[in-house]
């Protein structure tokens, strides 16, 4: 048995080398240009805008610009920005830097240093205080708390940082109005390329939801382990829990109270979550893990991702956005405001903006 398994994984390496040197899909060609099409809008300069959130006024986006995560590329920093939606425009976080009084005690952050901005969130206090959530990878593995405050300009201040470093390693987080969170673990912390395409047929469990609570405790919960747990969102008003698996090509919701499934939404790839003007909002990639390793060299992974909307209530599918990204990366997030839907990606110098008069 063990040494058919190696076969399969041999012959799994081999696919992937040949895939990557010999290429899979002519449109993974660098893009001419910052075009607009028919389907998108597109606004460049940014570094994989992997996750978005909206700032209170509605005129911002702020922008995790995603430096990376192994195995599946070489670890690097990243950058928090700023998106103005009326001009169009890109300016890097101003952050100061505060007492850590929204992380754990043992968990200290030299400002000379820079973040790894995986995924974010960010949640209205109990105190009416903003607060900013960020999974980062670098130079270690940990969650860093900001404040968002309006000056003359939207700024970012550190309040403090969660490290995990060794013992988790997230991809999304999701805040309560309490500074209470919910943080999906992915898998171990050594795990390898051949494992997680090994993964793509056998969609074993590799991790679960992770909740952290104000007097620095984890709980795991193990009723929501799977197959690459990827975008969560909490849905504060019902008490629910939204998590992607993203090897495991489903959605589910789980109710916190009765840890039972409440929904699941089948579909290829699931990435965010976005819980917005009362439905979710789940992007997932319409194409093989095979198409994407062809994008190792790429700037732009040009391949075709979906926005979907889904139930509150049971994850059911309400309306479809499909876009072939002929001038986009592919999409990670898909964020709706005021008709359009801001989509950014984890391959990509650029967002995009979709309308939301168009779906399938």
């Amino acid at each position: 048995m063990k040494r058919a398994l190696m076969v399969v994984l041999g012959l799994l390496a081999f696919g992937m080398i040949a895939f990557v040197w010999l290429g899979n899909n002519e449109s993974l060609g660098p893009l001419d240009g910052c075009k607009n099409n028919e389907e998108l809008k597109v606004y460049c300069d940014f570094m994989n805008p992997e996750d978005l959130a909206l700032t209170p006024d509605g005129n911002f986006l702020i922008v995790a610009e995603f430096g990376g995560m192994a195995p599946l590329v070489e670890m690097t920093s990243g950058k928090l920005s700023f998106f103005n939606i009326r001009d169009k425009k890109r300016t890097e976080a101003k952050i100061a830097y505060g007492a850590n009084e929204w992380g754990a005690d043992d968990c200290s952050r030299d400002p000379s240093i820079p973040f790894g901005p995986h995924g974010i969130d960010l949640v209205e206090r109990e105190d009416g205080k903003q607060q900013l959530a960020v999974v980062s990878h670098y130079p270690g593995e940990s969650i860093e708390m900001f404040e968002l405050i309006k000056e003359d300009d939207w700024t970012l201040k550190w309040k403090g940082c969660i490290d995990v470093d060794g013992l988790y390693y997230f991809n999304d987080v999701s805040l309560d109005r309490s500074g209470n969170f919910y943080a999906s673990h992915m898998f171990e912390s050594d795990f390898s390329m051949m494992r997680a395409l090994w993964n793509v047929f056998a969609k074993s469990d590799t991790g679960m939801v992770v909740k952290w609570t104000k007097d620095e405790k984890f709980e795991e919960l193990d009723y929501t382990a799977g197959s690459f747990p990827n975008g969560l969102a909490l849905d504060q008003k019902n008490n629910n829990l939204i998590v992607n698996y993203n090897l495991g090509d489903k959605s589910i919701l789980f109710d916190l109270i009765s840890k039972q499934i409440l929904g699941v939404y089948e579909h290829n790839s699931p990435d965010n979550v976005v819980i917005k003007d009362s439905f979710a909002w789940v992007t997932n990639h319409d194409h093989s893990v095979w198409q994407s390793l062809g994008c190792a060299e790429s700037v732009n992974c040009t391949l075709p991702f979906s926005v979907n909307k889904l139930s509150l209530s049971d994850l059911s599918l309400i309306e479809s956005y499909k876009f072939e990204s002929k001038n986009m990366g592919v999409g990670t997030v898909g964020l709706p405001h005021d008709e359009s839907l801001w989509i950014g990606s984890y391959h990509s110098d650029r967002l995009a903006e979709g309308s939301l008069s168009f779906s399938e």
